[in-house]
């Protein structure tokens, strides 16, 4: 069995690295491989477990460049989920094919489980996650062990082995919380399966059911506690604390009592990652989000406080407060629309519609007439199965509260700010590897009946079992990140990027997707680390606004300069980005109205401010930036930041990548320049085709 599950994990770590990234991608694995390889801070909640994992795996494996690595992290952790999933509807499909003879029925079920694991894999989502560095394998993966380990325990409940197998589960479900809430969203299905196991084959002995419901309710009890203590919420945690005290004076009266206490000691032991945070933001690291250096900074990430507060009532395209008009059910059915469509694009994503829609029912019905199987033939994993569909899926819709997505509802809302910023299929990942598993039980339900039927139809169980391939095709060319003009897109974009900017250059980036590639390239591939780079969404942050005060430039390297700035570099500046105070800064989150005509001093030019202006934050430190900075330091915006430019933006041509600042304005009779520009800036063409071409 267990060989069978290592070639099924096998089977599936090829496909995943076959598809692989070949470095960097878009999104946050730039920010989390640079994180990993620095011991840095990622944003809120910091994922300190996946961190630590992730920089010593990159350490210890010397395969390829550093990013590379932490995306294999990624195929091999999903592979062995997928591995675990198998065991799990393996042990699902014991009795199953009663009626067949021996070898057919062993066969059937292997190949049952093998098909089940390897839908569930090679479903778009999850596939495309497995592909880059991202904190999702480590979560699916701690879900398919708490899985296999709650079955080992029905297994060996009667043995000293069965609590000891418990308490693996909640050390699981502990250490968990420092690297993704995700995985703690198994909960209520480790405790179905737990509670359904004990209802339907009690133990014998009155006293040692009284101390198997004991247990079970403790792992109840902690799962409750770490829920409250991984969001953050006092109110949630006190909760969650009565919760298990309760669990603990019921398992003590059922002589379950030290198991109690040990399982709050191991849970709280798994907890202990996030004293990384803490321990290394005082260090200052360049990646140091949120500063976490004080016990109110970490809880603050801990709850997330940086990010707009949003509940499951709101109407999400509103901010939070008084005026929010609140969640209707328009908006829901949207949201369900949105996790449908997400659905649709697991089996066959490179197919367009109405095809790939076919073959979305077709795997629909698959794992409908799985899931009823599974319900004959095991309860407690159907219950398991079932509640982990329905907590990480319409669960998460419900809680969540998404606006609607990036491909949808523009009809309703037309405004691109009221949609996500992307899609976010990958929060719902789990319920497409539970359905793909239903599916796999599905087909081998299928194959099952021809057997029996007669031993012409038995010649094509195998075949059946391997319409679980389908999705492999049907996904690869969308899942990969290896194939395709794209592949090193991330990389590339952050490399032509950089160097747009001259030496000691200063340049301002709008979001993740112009900014976490950046601190891949500077932190971990030794890219142009002399260019300070201002991401201007993180430039809201009081954190971030010190940092870039008290962060030292660091010096170029002129070798690795592109030939057209060799010539002409500066010395290392050592004054600081900007002279903001930490009260001038406190005062900055607060943002400023105009009122009347002003006129602001930067560096030898001026800018005019005029009534009913709003300045946000960032508009503020941008400001002091190129206050401080414009004449001594080279002042660039990323193509992808280019809006207001500080109110200069007659001063300003394109280079590169790059919108540079200068102090005069440009002559619109010289030929190099090009003045039709969308961006309303003229490009350089000269120095653009040396830049990027």
């Amino acid at each position: 069995m267990y060989r069978a599950a290592a070639a099924v994990a096998a089977l599936v770590l090829t496909g995943y690295v076959v598809t692989l990234a070949p470095t960097v991608t878009f999104w946050d694995a730039g920010e989390f491989i640079a994180a990993a390889y620095t011991l840095g801070i990622p944003h809120p909640p910091g994922t300190p477990l996946f961190v630590l994992i992730a920089h010593a795996w990159g350490l210890l494996l010397p395969i390829g460049e550093f990013a590379y690595r932490t995306n294999l992290l990624s195929a091999v952790l999903s592979a062995s989920a997928a591995g675990l999933f198998f065991l799990v509807v393996h042990e699902s499909l014991r009795g199953w094919a009663a009626g067949l003879d021996e070898p057919t029925g062993r066969l059937l079920r292997v190949g049952g489980a093998a098909a089940a694991a390897i839908l569930g894999a090679f479903t778009f989502t999850n596939w495309q996650n497995s592909n880059e560095t991202e904190v999702y394998g480590v979560a699916t993966f701690t879900i398919a062990a708490m899985s296999w380990l709650v079955n080992l325990w029905r297994r060996q409940r009667d043995t000293e082995r069965g609590p000891r197998l418990l308490l693996l589960v909640v050390f699981l479900a502990g250490i968990s919380i420092g690297n993704h809430l995700l995985a703690l969203l198994a909960g209520p299905a480790i405790v179905g399966f737990l509670a359904v196991t004990l209802r339907r084959e009690p133990a014998a002995d009155p006293i040692r059911r009284r101390q198997e419901w004991g247990q079970v309710a403790v792992v109840a009890g902690v799962w409750a506690l770490l829920v409250g203590t991984g969001l953050g919420s006092t109110t949630l945690t006190a909760v969650g604390a009565l919760c298990f005290v309760a669990a603990a004076v019921y398992a003590a009266t059922g002589g379950a009592g030290v198991f109690a206490m040990v399982s709050l000691a191991i849970a709280a032991v798994g907890f202990t990652p996030y004293l990384y945070l803490y321990i290394r933001s005082g260090q200052n690291p360049m990646i140091n989000e949120a500063a976490p250096a004080t016990f109110d900074a970490l809880l603050a990430v801990i709850r997330r406080a940086q990010y707009p507060p949003r509940t499951p009532l709101d109407d999400p395209t509103v901010p939070h407060g008084p005026e929010n008009p609140g969640r209707t059910i328009g908006l829901l059915w949207l949201q369900l629309k949105n996790y449908f469509q997400y659905f649709d694009w697991q089996w066959a994503r490179s197919l367009e519609l109405p095809l790939r829609s076919l073959a979305t029912v077709a795997f629909a019905a698959l794992g409908l007439r799985g899931l009823l199987t599974q319900r004959r033939s095991d309860r407690a994993n159907w219950w398991l199965l079932l509640l982990l569909f329905l907590v990480t899926g319409l669960g998460l819709v419900i809680y969540m509260n998404f606006r609607p997505g990036f491909s949808l509802g523009f009809e309703r809302y037309p405004r691109g700010e009221d949609h996500e910023v992307r899609e976010r299929d990958y929060f719902f990942v789990v319920s497409f590897v539970i359905w793909g598993l239903w599916a796999g039980i599905g087909l081998a339900t299928l194959a099952r009946d021809l057997s029996a039927r007669a031993a012409a139809a038995r010649r094509l169980a195998p075949a059946v079992l391997g319409l679980a391939l389908l999705p492999v095709a049907l996904n690869f060319g969308s899942a990969s990140r290896r194939h395709g003009p794209d592949a090193r897109l991330a990389a590339d974009f952050a490399y032509d990027l950089l160097n747009s900017a001259p030496p000691y250059g200063v340049l301002f980036t709008y979001g993740d997707n112009d900014t976490f590639p950046l601190w891949w390239a500077q932190e971990v591939a030794g890219i142009r680390r002399d260019v300070t780079v201002v991401c201007l969404a993180l430039a809201n942050t009081d954190w971030y606004m010190r940092q870039l005060r008290d962060n030292p430039t660091r010096p170029v390297e002129v070798a690795e300069l592109p030939a057209i700035w060799r010539d002409s570099v500066p010395p290392r500046p050592e004054a600081p980005l900007h002279g903001m105070s930490d009260s001038a800064i406190a005062s900055a989150l607060n943002g400023y109205y105009v009122s009347e005509p002003q006129s602001v001093r930067l560096g030898p030019l001026t800018r005019e401010l005029s009534p009913g202006t709003v300045l946000y934050p960032n508009d503020i430190m941008s400001l002091s930036v190129v206050q401080q900075n414009l004449g001594r330091r080279p002042i660039v915006w990323a193509v992808t930041a280019g809006r207001g430019f500080a109110g200069l933006g007659d001063y300003v041509v394109q280079k590169g990548l790059g919108f540079h600042l200068r102090i005069a304005l440009p002559d619109t009779t010289d030929p190099s320049l090009d003045l039709k520009r969308l961006a309303s800036a003229p490009l350089d063409i000269p120095t653009t085709e040396t830049l990027v071409y």
